[in-house]
C-alpha cells in the first residue's frame, strides 16, 4: 500500500508542476521548447536560415525527453525551405507539436518565414529574415488531479475532478532574425515572440511569453590535404566545427558549448549545456546536461541520433535523460546553376 500510495502521490505532483505552469503564470513563466540538435532545425532558431543552403531541403525532427518520468515530454518537428536566385530570397514553413504529461498538455505552432540574401564583399554575406506564427495551446482538465482526489488511506479516493473538460487558446507570433557568414564563419541572432503574446486560458491572468534572445555562431576547420577544402562528389570532407548557442528568455539563460565534426559521411559531436557561474539559488548550479551527437550522411539524406546525459539535481529522479532524432533531405536540381557562397554551416552534406 505505501509504494502505491507513493506512486498516485508523484502523479500528483506532476499534475500540480501542469497545472502551475500553465495556470499560475505569475509563479511560473512559459518558456520555450528547446532542441539539443540546434544545428539540424536551423528554421527554428532562425528565420534567417530559410532558403541558405540554396537548394530545396526538408528537415524532421523527434524530441523524446525524460522518459524515465510520468510527465511524458514528447517534441515533433517538421519544416521545409527554399531559395529563389532571381529574387536573392529564401522562404520556407515549420510545423511544431508538443506534449506534456500523456496530452495533458499540448501546443502546435504552425509558421511561415522569408529570408533576403545580401552580398556585402567578395567575401561576406548577410541574410535577414522574418517569421509569422500562428500558436494553439490545449489544456485538457481532465487528465489532471487535484489534492480533494488523494486521501491518507488510500491515494486516490477516486472522486470526481473538480474541473473538467478541455480549453484552447490561440495566438499569433511575430519573430526576426540576421545571420552573417564568410566561407568558414557564420554567426546570427534572432529575437523570437517580438509582440509577447498572451497565452492566458480563460479565466486566468496574463501569461506573457517573454521575448527571447538567441545568437548562434560556429567556425568550420578543414582537415587534412588542401584538396579536401573543396566540396566535390569524388572528395570527403574532412572538418571540426567548434559552436556556441546562447539563450535567454525573461529571467532565464542558457548555453550550448561543444564542437561537431565530419569524416566523410560519418558524422558526430559533443556539447555541454549550462552556466557553471550562475546559479538558480545559492545551492543549485546552472548545470543541464552534457550532449552526444551521432550521424551518418547517405547522398541527400542525413541522419542524427544525440542522446542528453542529465548532470543537474534531476539525476536524482532518474529522469533517463533524453533522445533526438532527425533526418535531413534536400533535393539537388538538375539544373546547373550559377555557383553561389553558401553558408558553410548548420550544414553536414555536401550541397
Amino acid at each position: 500500500m505505501y509504494s502505491m500510495y507513493n506512486t498516485k502521490i508523484y502523479h500528483l505532483v506532476v499534475s500540480f508542476v501542469v497545472f502551475f505552469t500553465f495556470l499560475k503564470p505569475s509563479v511560473i513563466v512559459a518558456q520555450d521548447i528547446q532542441f539539443s540538435q540546434f544545428y539540424a532545425v536551423p528554421l527554428y532558431a532562425n528565420p534567417a536560415f530559410a532558403g541558405s543552403l540554396h537548394v530545396t531541403r526538408g528537415i524532421t525532427n523527434t524530441r523524446l525527453q525524460w522518459l524515465g518520468l510520468a510527465a511524458n515530454y514528447k517534441t515533433y518537428y517538421v519544416s521545409g525551405d527554399g531559395y529563389s536566385a532571381k529574387y536573392r530570397s529564401g522562404y520556407g514553413f515549420q510545423i511544431l507539436r508538443d506534449e506534456q504529461g500523456a496530452n495533458v498538455y499540448s501546443s502546435t505552432q504552425v509558421s511561415g518565414m522569408y529570408a533576403y540574401e545580401l552580398p556585402v564583399s567578395s567575401s561576406f554575406t548577410v541574410r535577414a529574415g522574418l517569421q509569422g506564427t500562428f500558436g494553439q495551446r490545449t489544456l485538457d482538465y481532465n487528465g489532471l488531479r487535484f489534492p480533494q482526489q488523494f486521501n491518507n488511506a488510500q491515494g486516490f479516493n477516486g472522486t470526481a475532478s473538480p474541473e473538467t473538460g478541455i480549453q484552447n487558446q490561440f495566438y499569433p507570433d511575430i519573430s526576426s532574425g540576421i545571420v552573417g557568414y564568410s566561407d568558414r564563419f557564420w554567426g546570427g541572432l534572432s529575437v523570437h515572440h517580438l509582440n509577447t503574446p498572451d497565452l492566458k486560458f480563460p479565466g486566468a491572468g496574463k501569461d506573457l511569453l517573454p521575448m527571447n534572445f538567441e545568437v548562434i555562431s560556429g567556425y568550420k576547420i578543414p582537415l587534412g590535404h588542401k584538396k579536401y577544402l573543396a566540396y566535390t562528389d569524388d572528395q570527403p570532407e574532412i572538418s571540426i566545427t567548434p559552436t556556441i548557442h546562447y539563450k535567454s528568455q525573461g529571467a532565464s539563460d542558457q548555453l550550448d558549448l561543444g564542437v561537431y565534426g565530419m569524416y566523410s559521411q560519418l558524422m558526430w559531436g559533443v556539447w555541454y549545456r549550462g552556466i557553471p557561474f550562475l546559479k538558480y539559488a545559492p545551492n543549485v548550479q546552472n548545470n543541464e546536461s552534457v550532449v552526444l551527437l551521432l550521424g551518418w550522411v547517405y547522398k541527400n539524406v542525413s541522419f542524427g541520433y544525440s542522446y542528453d546525459i542529465t548532470v543537474s539535481q534531476l539525476t536524482e529522479a532518474r529522469s533517463g535523460g533524453s533522445h533526438e532524432f532527425s533526418i535531413t533531405y534536400l533535393h539537388k536540381s538538375s539544373k546547373k546553376h550559377k555557383p553561389m557562397r553558401r553558408l558553410p554551416c548548420p550544414s553536414f552534406y555536401k550541397h
